[in-house]
């Protein structure tokens, strides 16, 4: 799919740096607080910088349905990547920009396999420009709080089906699950070595014992997305904000990489620098002092 960039972007507002320098920011964990919302302060901070021109945008897990109540007051122009790269979002225009898209065959591995260690996921088709969520059973507690949560607090529609497997041919572009490490790991180390998917696994930053497993194309990754923002804007240079394992792509696409101090350690160890935490606002007022920086720099 072609994607054309934003004009205003390229030739206006984000000029402001010398550098033509892309910040990119994890969500949870990273910049939002422990309740999963961005704090009132984050927000001043971060609006009026995005207004002068800084070039911010999110990399997460997480689906356009609950970033754009949490992003809604951030005049964000750059597009989102969300679902750990599988896809490009452009959140003024309320559009899906691009899509990878797992193999056919692939899927249909990764749904043998959930089948045979007996565990349960929802997977994401991009269809019409929009996203369906599937789902066979609600199987366990942290799929029910999974389901729930994102029901209830963020609208999204959910669409039960008898066969995960026959999405094969229905665009999936996401497959996610959520239990204990114990009941994962087998599942991880049967799907470690196929060559057509991304495998994004680490512990959940709300919920004590549980981990994610998330299943994409082997094209989609936070470092894919960057990249192709990166092409798309000719941006020189790109800074990234993070806290866990999922991130480590989002740094291998950036020159300067920052974690919280929260953060996990495996994080930490390729972290340039560390701040403060999540629920400090952080990044926030780290992209502040070095906006002000540049500012200063750019007036003499």
């Amino acid at each position: 799919m072609r994607i054309e960039p934003n004009l205003e972007l390229t030739q206006g507002r984000c000029e402001t740096n010398r550098i033509r320098r892309l910040y990119v920011t994890d969500l949870d964990g990273t910049l939002l607080n422990a309740d999963a919302s961005l704090s009132a302060r984050s927000v001043c901070i971060l609006k009026e910088l995005l207004e002068e021109g800084l070039a911010l945008t999110a990399a997460t897990a997480r689906t356009y349905y609950s970033v754009i109540p949490m992003l809604k007051e951030l005049p964000i122009a750059l597009p989102l990547i969300l679902q750990n790269g599988a896809l490009l979002y452009d959140m003024a225009q309320r559009k899906i920009l691009h899509a990878e898209t797992i193999a056919p065959d692939a899927f249909r591995t990764v749904c043998a396999a959930m089948r045979a260690h007996h565990v349960y996921g929802f997977v994401y088709c991009a269809e019409e420009g929009k996203l369906r969520c599937c789902y066979e059973t609600i199987a366990t507690d942290s799929m029910r709080q999974f389901y729930m949560e994102r029901r209830n607090r963020y609208e999204k529609p959910f669409v039960q089906t008898e066969d995960l497997s026959a999405l094969a041919c229905c665009n999936p572009v996401y497959v996610t699950m959520n239990a204990p490490k114990e009941v994962l790991e087998p599942l991880v180390e049967q799907l470690r070595g196929e060559k057509k998917l991304t495998l994004s696994y680490y512990r959940d930053v709300y919920r004590e014992g549980i981990w994610y497993l998330e299943i994409s194309a082997d094209t989609a990754n936070k470092q894919h997305g960057i990249e192709m923002l990166r092409a798309m804007y000719g941006f020189e240079e790109a800074v990234g904000f993070g806290d866990n394992a999922n991130d480590l792509p989002l740094f291998a696409a950036c020159e300067r990489k920052i974690a919280v101090a929260n953060a996990a350690d495996i994080l930490k160890e390729q972290a340039d620098v560390i701040i403060g935490r999540n629920t400090e606002d952080a990044v926030a007022e780290y992209l502040q002092q070095e906006w002000r920086t540049l500012s200063w720099k750019k007036s003499i």
